[in-house]
């Protein structure tokens, strides 16, 4: 029988199903990713790709990061 190994990764993964679930994550806050680019001084399309993992920069990295401290991680974590 075959076993299947899971290897948790360090952070999100851009893709376009991080898009997604990132952008439901804001929309189930009752805001927008877009709210929260213009809060951080972002701009969107930047954020978007970096989501998407079309942006393989520190910056892109560090954007991913900061999405899922704020909206996956506990609130005693943060």
């Amino acid at each position: 029988m075959h076993h299947i190994k899971i290897i948790p990764t360090a952070g999100l993964v851009g893709s376009e199903d991080t898009y997604r679930a990132v952008r439901a994550a804001f929309v189930a806050r009752g805001t927008t990713l877009n709210a929260w680019c213009k809060e951080n001084g972002l701009y969107r399309q930047t954020v978007e790709k970096a989501l998407k993992g079309l942006r393989h920069s520190r910056n892109g990295a560090r954007i991913r990061e900061q999405l899922e401290r704020e909206l996956f991680e506990p609130a005693k974590a943060r």
